[in-house]
């Protein structure tokens, strides 16, 4: 199947669905967002704690509900989306080959592409756990993709390495699905993550915070 778009947009989280608003708005006229996963939203939908929308909306939401606020205007656009298609290669005259179930192999010729991929937790050799099957270890998106996407509970007796926000949010939402987070070991002597997620998330649960700590 070959199609003509002025501007493609690669990625279908946040950013590509801003940039999909924005160009509708600025008159960009045939628009398509192809997106790899099922659903649009990037990592949003797994996102369930609110904090998302102070600014752009103007009220507190979760990332599911705030990526439905943004799917909502992008439907009302009439914005082309394909879901559930990888793209496979980007030549030098923009012209996009990708594929899915549906439409098999597509040859899409834009105008303008944008990449708006997001962004990769680092691996496990990246942040040095040791080992090479290192069963029951996860990187916090992982375990909150588990939970929050797939109904998978990682373990019941959790400690979490790391208290940037993500780390902290994990430990309390683990805590309410009933595990007990023994502690949250930070090798910096502060938190690397904001004072109310401290709060919200650790202090408000007994969960303790062990500084100038680390796992070896």
């Amino acid at each position: 199947m070959k199609l003509e778009y002025d501007l493609v947009i690669i990625g279908g989280g946040p950013a590509g669905l801003a940039v999909a608003l924005e160009a509708r708005r600025n008159t960009v006229k045939d628009i398509l967002l192809l997106e790899r996963d099922k659903y649009l939203g990037g990592i949003l939908p797994q996102c369930i704690h609110n904090g998302f929308g102070l600014q752009y909306f103007k009220e507190e939401l979760t990332g599911p509900e705030y990526a439905e606020r943004f799917i909502a205007k992008l439907n009302d656009k009439q914005i082309d989306v394909k879901t559930e298609t990888m793209v496979i290669k980007i030549t030098p005259d923009k012209q996009i080959i990708a594929i899915n179930r549906d439409d098999g192999l597509l040859h899409i010729q834009a105008k303008a592409v944008v990449l708006a991929m997001g962004c990769r937790e680092r691996t496990r050799e990246a942040i040095a756990l040791p080992g090479n099957r290192p069963a029951g270890i996860f990187t916090a998106g992982t375990a909150q993709r588990y939970i929050n996407i797939e109904g998978y509970m990682p373990g019941r007796e959790v400690v979490v390495l790391g208290s940037g926000d993500i780390g902290m949010i994990m430990a309390r939402r683990m805590t309410l699905e009933g595990a007990r987070v023994k502690a949250v070991l930070e090798i910096m002597p502060f938190s690397t993550g904001l004072i109310r997620n401290k709060v919200q998330c650790l202090d408000d649960f007994n969960i303790p915070l062990k500084f100038n700590h680390t796992i070896t």
